[in-house]
């Protein structure tokens, strides 16, 4: 029997078995000891206690990071969640109790299901399918694409079936782009080109990993949900599962539109999904903190493009460089430096498999490139 350790309403972590022996009714905890009026609302409630069920079953599939190695960061995210439905419970607050667990549950699972996308996607696409329609094909054609090796030969006939099924999935996502009126300038854009990848019709994105990514890094903003549209309240994450695999896939998230298109790019879950970094986390938390104000719709690109080197950092993936060992600043200073250098080095040497040496080169390489980017207004 596989045991869960779960972060529950009552402000303890309890095992709660989740596979083999796990409750069909009811939620994931027991009712006999519900001692709020959270807990209450979901032992009377068949659809909550469904979805607190899930949520444990996921949780503890979810609890292996991305590397497939070692632990992912979910305990925090779950944690969170924890919080945010103990908040659901505030006196006359706007959304009744139920509707508001309601609204974190689905939140919880449906990023759950997202990371789980390559590893359970039978049980986990039928989630996304019912919480964002438009979104799941986009993570069931990644899914399809990361299942197969970097930069495959999609005109081989052994992948011919899986190319069809990603035309199948993608189809109304390539009509958007590349048909209809509603893209002109992600159109432009992929047609244009950037770094020598175009992409100017359906088969272009099967020409390199580059390609595909290049197509989903525009589609983000025109997809249903996104600009102007706000009908989706859910988070819309490329697999960190499949990034990890195919490491051009983190050109999905990356700043494309300089404007603020930028804020409807895709995301990724590797915050969530890879192995905790708390020393990084800190660094980031500072960082933000004394960022200040920037003017102008350019400044949604300079944000993206330092996520992005904390999620370069986070994979292993800043590119090498031989600019200056970034200097204190930004109230940051040599101790704290020293300390996620030698975290990131760590972790890079446990879940990637680099020597000392090389670890440490790409512990520099990270903090910078996070130095470069943060405090940047375009």
């Amino acid at each position: 029997m596989t045991i869960l350790v779960v972060a529950f309403l009552g402000l303890a972590f309890a095992p709660v078995a989740v596979l083999a022996g796990a409750p069909t009714e009811g939620p994931s905890f027991s009712c006999a000891s519900a001692g709020n009026a959270v807990e209450r609302a979901i032992c009377a409630s068949p659809s909550l206690s469904a979805e607190d069920r899930t949520m444990a079953a996921l949780y503890a599939m979810a609890k292996l990071s991305a590397f497939g190695k070692g632990p992912s960061n979910e305990r925090a995210a779950q944690r969170a969640t924890v919080d945010e439905l103990r908040k659901c419970d505030r006196p006359g607050g706007a959304v009744p109790l139920t509707d508001c667990l309601e609204g974190v549950y689905a939140h919880r699972n449906n990023d759950l299901a997202i990371a789980l996308a390559l590893r359970a996607p039978d049980r986990v696409l039928p989630i996304i399918r019912r919480d964002d329609p438009p979104f799941a094909p986009i993570i069931e054609a990644i899914g399809l694409w990361a299942s197969e090796p970097r930069d495959a030969d999609w005109s081989m006939p052994e992948r011919a079936a899986k190319r069809a099924r990603i035309l199948s999935v993608l189809a109304p996502a390539t009509d958007i782009m590349f048909a209809r009126k509603d893209a002109p300038w992600g159109r432009d854009i992929l047609g244009n080109g950037q770094d020598g990848v175009s992409v100017k019709a359906p088969d272009d994105l099967f020409r390199s990993d580059r390609h595909f990514a290049f197509f989903l890094n525009a589609l983000g903003p025109y997809l249903p949900g996104g600009l102007g549209d706000r009908s989706s309240p859910f988070d819309r994450n490329i697999p960190c599962v499949a990034i990890v695999r195919h490491p051009a896939l983190l050109g999905a998230t990356t700043s494309l539109f300089g404007s603020t298109l930028d804020n409807f790019v895709f995301f990724n879950d590797c915050g969530a999904t890879a192995p905790p970094l708390p020393r990084l986390v800190a660094l980031s938390t500072q960082l933000d903190k004394d960022w200040p104000d920037c003017q102008g719709t350019i400044r949604f690109a300079a944000y993206r493009a330092a996520g992005t080197a904390y999620d370069e950092a986070r994979l292993g993936l800043a590119p090498h460089t031989r600019d200056a060992w970034p200097r204190e600043r930004y109230g940051v200073g040599a101790a704290a430096l020293a300390a996620v250098r030698t975290e990131l080095a760590d972790y890079y040497a446990t879940y990637l498999g680099k020597t000392a040496a090389a670890a440490a080169v790409m512990a520099d390489d990270a903090l910078k490139g996070i130095f470069a980017t943060t405090h940047q207004c375009e």
